[in-house]
């Protein structure tokens, strides 16, 4: 009976299994998975810049060309660029970029600074993986820093802050030997903010006490200087500009304690560079013609990566700092349109503010990689050492902590005094 029925080709379709179809992700449309990985060094400027094209897709500020090259030329600790580029067959996927540098590192325990011996540091920038993420692209390239070190080229390798989520840290996790591998590193809460749609919905995030709190304190601040208040914007550096800006940092609670903005010949060359490229923002509030607060960026890429912000702690009453924030994030919220800014970076470290803004966070560590020899296996213990102990201070101190309000008491104490030494210096010496 059923061989002779005539069933509609529609319905014999549907008897077929079909197969499924897959799709493939964009970034692997025209290649052949079977072709060799292999990795290129270039270690020139001429070698870098013509390889160019490769930073055409999306990255970090610290990972664009033109900067790189600029602090690998005036930064006298630099000894060379080190950029990878990991090739599959004859088209390149993804690029690492380092710099070999003879430098100390750094370290910090609560406020004192410790500097280990002048070291061959292969320093991996701050988001310089571009390209590929795959994680056979990924593994090509870490082994190159890894090789360098068994090579003898370099005493560390030094992983700028990566997200702990990212497969560039489960690489890192991995593929070097455990003595390789520091075992102990730097790591910080990093702020990301999406820019919101209005100034209203930016003042919106705020809890509402809060809100209600900062709103009071900037009517105040009008008030008491009769409406003299503004805020300014810089797009290119000018002497006016750093005047102002080092007239607040000189009295800001981070110059005590050693930190914070200063205006070096470099960062006036890197701001000079942004501003050429139109990324530079710097915004600075005024009362009663005095500068009182500022924040800096940079605009890239979608993203307006907040540097330095600091208030002149004779207006820590108005809160001038937050007051400068919600009006010019809300300028730009209601402005977004005109510059395609999307999102703020508010960097690492953690802060009232921050949390105030309802901003999304992640966590970053540091990765530091040795030489497998005796020298960076004591080098290992040494810095390992400092880097737990301060991490373990920072616990015991963290909100909530009954310890906490009074360090930060010695804190601010620190700085004051600091600040009131370095002005009875200035002014002893300018009598001289």
């Amino acid at each position: 009976m059923l061989d002779q029925l005539e069933l509609p080709n529609d319905a014999i379709r549907s008897f077929v299994p079909r197969k499924e179809k897959r799709t493939v992700p964009a970034d692997r449309v025209g290649r052949n998975p079977r072709e060799t990985l292999w990795v290129k060094p270039l270690k020139t400027r001429e070698e870098i810049w013509a390889h160019r094209a490769l930073w055409n897709c999306p990255g970090t500020r610290d990972s664009d060309l033109d900067l790189f090259l600029y602090l690998a030329g005036v930064r006298a600790e630099v000894v060379e660029p080190r950029v990878y580029v990991a090739y599959r067959g004859h088209a390149a996927e993804a690029v690492l970029m380092a710099r070999l540098e003879v430098r100390a590192i750094p370290m910090r325990l609560g406020l004192l600074t410790f500097e280990t011996p002048r070291l061959r540091v292969l320093d991996v920038i701050y988001g310089g993986l571009r390209g590929s993420l795959d994680k056979d692209t990924m593994e090509v390239l870490v082994n190159e820093p890894i090789k360098a070190l068994r090579a003898g080229e370099a005493d560390v390798a030094i992983f700028e802050p990566l997200r702990a989520d990212s497969g560039l840290w489960d690489a890192l996790q991995t593929m070097p030997r455990r003595l390789e591998r520091g075992f102990a590193g730097t790591q910080h809460n990093h702020y990301l903010m999406p820019l919101p749609r209005s100034s209203r919905q930016l003042q919106e995030l705020i809890p509402r006490n809060q809100r209600r709190d900062y709103l009071r304190k900037g009517r105040k601040l009008v008030r008491d200087f009769s409406g003299n208040v503004s805020w300014r914007w810089y797009g290119e550096a000018s002497p006016e500009m750093y005047r102002d800006l080092e007239y607040i940092a000189e009295r800001s609670y981070q110059r005590g304690m050693g930190v914070g903005f200063e205006a070096t010949a470099e960062l006036r060359g890197c701001w000079d560079l942004a501003a050429s490229k139109g990324w530079l923002r710097v915004c600075v509030l005024y009362a009663g013609g005095k500068p009182c607060a500022f924040w800096t960026g940079v605009a890239c890429c979608g993203t307006l990566w907040c540097d330095y912000m600091a208030y002149d702690r004779q207006f820590r009453a108005y809160s001038p700092g937050a007051y400068l924030v919600l009006q010019s994030f809300g300028e730009l919220s209601d402005t977004r349109r005109e510059h395609g800014i999307r999102e703020i970076s508010l960097g690492p470290g953690d802060s009232h503010l921050k949390s105030l803004l309802g901003c999304s966070c992640h966590q970053e560590k540091s990765v530091y990689l040795y030489a497998p020899t005796l020298g960076g296996a004591t080098l290992n213990a040494l810095v390992s050492f400092v880097f737990a102990a301060d991490r373990a201070a920072r616990r015991c101190l963290a909100p909530g902590n009954p310890f906490a309000q009074a360090a930060k008491r010695i804190r601010r104490e620190y700085a004051i005094r600091s600040m009131a030494w370095q002005r009875r210096l200035e002014t002893a010496t300018f009598q001289k």
